[in-house]
């Protein structure tokens, strides 16, 4: 019985499950990595949000470049678009003004009670 290259099949056909299995885990991995960013930088631009004067613009470019005031021709973090990004403050003015940060297709959501401050002019909370 002829058993030439039999280590050689079996090692290759282990080879390849297991390679199968480690760029899984490294898919799942990067997955994991930029949606728990996502969620922080939602988190971050609610909370700015609700500690400055309400500015959606600056809120969504927040979660979009990481600054409210982006660089010219900066490129949005993980291709995102400023339409992805839903930025509002219900029940403003009043006790239960919050600003609310999300990116719908992400599942992702941030809710920030605004400075006890509102301002009643425009309806929205300002930074006592």
């Amino acid at each position: 019985m002829k058993r030439r290259g039999q280590a050689l099949i079996e090692t290759s056909l282990i080879l390849a499950a297991f390679m199968g299995l480690l760029l899984g885990i490294v898919g799942i991995g990067q997955s994991l990595f930029v949606r728990q960013t996502f969620a922080e930088l939602v988190h971050q631009a609610a909370r700015w949000g609700a500690l400055n004067a309400y500015q959606p613009e600056a809120i969504r470019n927040l979660v979009l470049y990481g600054t409210t005031v982006p660089d010219a021709g900066a490129l949005p973090f993980m291709g995102l678009a400023a339409s992805d990004v839903l930025v509002a403050a219900p029940d403003c003015p009043g006790t239960k003004c919050r600003i609310t940060v999300a990116i719908p297709r992400q599942g992702i959501q941030s809710t920030e009670p605004a400075e006890s401050g509102a301002d009643a002019m425009d309806g929205v909370p300002s930074k006592p």
